[in-house]
């Protein structure tokens, strides 16, 4: 979902409701929605809704530090991430197009959940809000082309990733959000390669039907849909964390209608009531199920796992992302992969990840705590001896009962 802000009011129409696409039912919000942010700086009031589900109060309080995140950077590869209001806590990063005025507000969207500072009253905005954003710019509209504005291009998105790889280190970057779609590309997949041999996590939706990109040509569902062949770089199955939406807490609507089935979904998140931050610095309510937004989470629970684990590597984190979702690694799902993310449960989980990934304890946290287990029963040694013994009494008496009922028959042959 990519919207030009040629007109603002417009485009924030569009970011509201993820471009044109089935109509789905959802329960209603009482605040500020992003399709009515204008010129004027407005702030929504609504609890963000998805961020209440995951429990993500209760992950920040598990996470030591001023604020949680902290010392954990994120590159968000998109369309440039606005510093107006200051809720986005930008720390570095490039522009590929070479532009700097906002046209898109999607970056600063996906920005803002991954590490948007708290609002008044304690309302969550991101899930990470002491991370670090590293605002890489891979387009400025999903127009068409001109002489000032580029689109979105398997080119430019390789080139900021190939960024990322590079200065990986010196930036601190541990994660690589990419909330787009493209095709697949040479240069793609290599770059992606090279920021996860920097040690860099990659984050990628797979897929929303935006009718834009390689999602076009998906419109609806389809009997037996996988679209992990045409989504990118979440098709580069081993190097990217795959991630789709949840219907969440809305009113039974079928998630389908809004994301595809993909055999390169890792995990879910639900979106539908996310509260975001404007261009203009505004806070809006989203309420749209959208991938763009569900990588944008899971990005900022990564940033908190690493917050936790300072010491683990890559494949440590992933691993324990993985093995505390919702579903089971043994029978991922096109649409959730092995689950829901659960941010507590991977927060506190006491799993031993090995250094290439491979966890062998998946007990969950409640398991370490005596109280919540019933007590084990006693072992009783002298139990295969009582059976043995009953099993021979209920012999020995059906073999005395069968000579009893005989004895009178054997007595008349005598006779």
């Amino acid at each position: 979902m990519r919207v030009g802000l040629a007109r603002p009011a417009a485009a924030l129409a569009l970011l509201a409701v993820g471009l044109p696409g089935p109509a789905v039912a959802r329960p209603a919000l009482d605040s500020v929605l992003c399709g009515d942010v204008a010129e004027d700086v407005v702030h929504t009031t609504d609890d963000s809704a998805p961020l209440g589900l995951l429990r993500i109060k209760e992950a920040q309080a598990l996470v030591k530090g001023d604020e949680p995140g902290t010392g954990v950077n994120v590159a968000v590869l998109d369309s440039g991430v606005s510093r107006e209001g200051g809720q986005i806590p930008v720390v570095g990063g490039t522009s590929i197009t070479g532009r700097t005025e906002i046209d898109d507000p999607h970056g600063t969207a996906v920005a803002a959940l991954v590490a948007g500072a708290s609002r008044p009253g304690g309302k969550l905005l991101g899930v990470a809000p002491g991370a670090g954003i590293v605002d890489v710019r891979v387009y400025d509209t999903s127009g068409d082309e001109d002489d000032e504005r580029q689109p979105l291009t398997p080119g430019s998105l390789a080139a900021g990733l190939a960024w990322v790889a590079e200065h990986a280190g010196e930036l601190d970057i541990k994660v690589a959000n990419v909330s787009l779609a493209v095709a697949a590309d040479d240069a793609l997949e290599e770059a992606v390669a090279a920021a996860r041999a920097a040690g860099v996590i990659v984050v990628a939706e797979t897929g929303s039907r935006t009718g834009v990109g390689p999602m076009a040509a998906f419109p609806e569902p389809r009997p037996g849909e996988d679209v992990a062949k045409s989504v990118f770089p979440a098709g580069y199955l081993d190097d990217v964390i795959g991630v789709n939406a949840t219907a969440g807490g809305t009113d039974g609507s079928d998630a389908s209608l809004s994301v595809a089935s993909s055999s390169a979904t890792d995990v879910a998140a639900p979106t539908h009531g996310a509260v975001v931050v404007a261009v203009n610095g505004s806070t809006c309510t989203l309420q749209d199920i959208n991938t763009s937004w569900a990588a944008a989470e899971v990005s900022g629970v990564l940033a908190l796992l690493w917050a936790r684990f300072p010491d683990e590597n890559a494949d440590q984190i992933t691993a324990r992302l993985l093995a505390t979702a919702s579903g089971t690694m043994d029978n991922p799902t096109r649409l959730t992969g092995v689950g829901v993310v659960q941010p507590v449960e991977a927060l506190t989980r006491p799993l031993r990840p090995s250094q290439d990934g491979r966890v062998t304890d998946t007990r969950s946290a409640r398991d370490e705590n005596p109280r919540a287990r019933a007590p084990e029963p006693e072992v009783d040694n002298l139990a295969p001896l009582r059976h043995t013994a009953m099993w021979a009494a209920l012999i020995g008496g059906a073999a005395l009962l069968l000579a009893l009922l005989l004895r009178p028959v054997l007595a008349r042959r005598r006779d």
